[in-house]
């Protein structure tokens, strides 16, 4: 019996591999091969195709031959979290002095709705956690800035069950952090809130606390 079950058969094939790669499960140099993921999906090889192709693009795997591995994902992980503090950190500046007060209510929503949400809910909280960050970004005013961070979340919505309670109530803090910074208008706090938040990530996941959470 197919485990794939619906439409647009290779995102789902992507999502699937994703989720294994980022949670350690096909660790680095992996090899993946087109025909076995075929075979075990109950799937063509086309979508398997479509989706390394995908992953490939991500930089989550690498063309070796004819064939693809698992590159470092934790890497990938820290440079995306580097940049994202840059970009993330240059956005709340500009937001300060033009978001609304409508962006700023929203936010505030979006924090209350994730304090309400319980420590296992890890999917409903890596949509708010991603509406959070868009929010954010969209208050600057600047649609190319929102795409590029956009683009980057995709790594993180599967990485959340890496992250242990203790971290979801800082990171809940953090956003409050933000927030008030914002209804400041203080473009420059907010920017040091968002650093310490972005790369207080980095650090979990560098550390041994991610590798005890994904084992629980």
């Amino acid at each position: 019996m197919s485990l794939i079950v619906r439409d647009r058969v290779s995102d789902q094939v992507h999502r699937y591999l994703r989720e294994r790669i980022i949670d350690g499960e096909l660790t680095e140099g992996k090899r993946l091969v087109e025909v076995d993921i075929a075979s075990e999906l109950g799937v063509s090889r086309t979508p398997v195709r479509e989706a390394l192709w995908q992953l490939r693009s991500m930089n989550l795997i690498r063309q070796v031959g004819t064939g693809y591995e698992v590159t470092n994902v934790k890497r990938e992980l820290l440079e995306i979290l580097d940049v994202r503090a840059a970009l993330e950190s240059y956005a709340v500046r500009r937001a300060a002095d033009v978001i609304t007060k409508e962006q700023l209510a929203s936010i505030a929503e979006i924090c209350d709705a994730m304090e309400k949400l319980s420590f296992t809910a890890t999917e409903k909280r890596a949509k708010c956690n991603r509406r959070f960050h868009e929010e954010l970004i969209r208050s600057a005013g600047n649609d190319r800035l929102l795409r590029l961070v956009s683009d980057y979340q995709d790594y993180f919505t599967v990485v959340q069950p890496l992250f242990d309670e203790k971290f979801i109530i800082r990171t809940q803090r953090e956003h409050r952090a933000i927030l008030a910074a914002l209804q400041k208008r203080d473009g420059e706090a907010a920017a040091a809130c968002v650093t310490q938040h972005v790369l207080g990530a980095a650090k979990f996941i560098e550390s041994d606390s991610a590798r005890t959470a994904s084992g629980r």
